[in-house]
């Protein structure tokens, strides 16, 4: 009577362990997968909220400083005409007179500056530079002589004008519900691109400077193709 014998296995390599360096390269790419880098890039609306708290919160650092070194950082604002005034186009934007001066400029500025961060960091960038550059220069060259220009409202006025016309200019059911709600809310901005004299700190010229920047910024980056 045959005997059947259990055949021995074959000895097989067990599977390799990873080395040292392969285990940790595997570690990198999970936490890479699982950053949440990607969620707090602008394009996303919680990263466009991340980056305008972002901002938010230098702007209110700078009146805290402010406030402790008795006003001084005033001085950097846009003194029209005169050599010294000319760091404030860079600055002005970033300085309030005091909290309750930002405080007024805090919502719109969340606001505008989350709408434009959906569109992504280049529209943002673009737009912003553009608006704080030649607004500035408006303010240095036309506003009311003796006098410091501080705060945002360049900027504010800058982002309106690009949140108004990108609706236009891109066709957007998206953009075009953004512009009528943000025209809804902030319909009192447009009283200050008239002239006004009641305040020579508020120069409606650089407002005006930065709605038209803005609106021409989205004729560029937001224009329809040709078919």
């Amino acid at each position: 009577m045959g005997v059947t014998l259990p055949v021995p296995e074959s000895p097989q390599s067990k599977p390799a362990r990873p080395s040292r360096q392969a285990r940790k390269q595997l570690r990198r790419v999970e936490l890479a997968n699982t950053s949440i880098r990607p969620a707090m890039r602008p394009g996303t609306a919680g990263g466009s909220l991340f980056w305008v708290l972002v901002i938010l919160a230098l702007l209110w650092s700078v009146v805290g400083i402010n406030a402790l070194v008795d006003h001084r950082l005033l001085r950097f604002g846009i003194k029209p005409r005169e050599i010294d005034g000319l760091y404030g186009v860079v600055l002005s934007p970033f300085l309030h007179v005091n909290a309750q001066h930002l405080a007024a400029n805090s919502v719109p500025l969340a606001v505008f500056g989350w709408l434009i961060l959906l569109s992504g960091t280049r529209q943002f960038l673009a737009v912003t530079i553009s608006v704080i550059v030649l607004a500035g220069f408006i303010d240095w060259g036309l506003g009311p002589a003796h006098s410091d220009i501080v705060g945002a409202s360049g900027v504010i006025f800058g982002w309106f004008g690009y949140v108004l016309a990108r609706a236009w200019f891109s066709r957007n059911i998206r953009w075009i519900a953004a512009a009528v709600g943000a025209g809804a809310v902030f319909s009192g901005l447009f009283a200050g691109l008239l002239p006004s004299s009641a305040d020579s700190d508020v120069f409606w010229g650089g407002h005006l400077t930065g709605f038209v920047v803005g609106v021409l910024t989205a004729a560029v980056l937001h224009r329809r193709r040709v078919a």
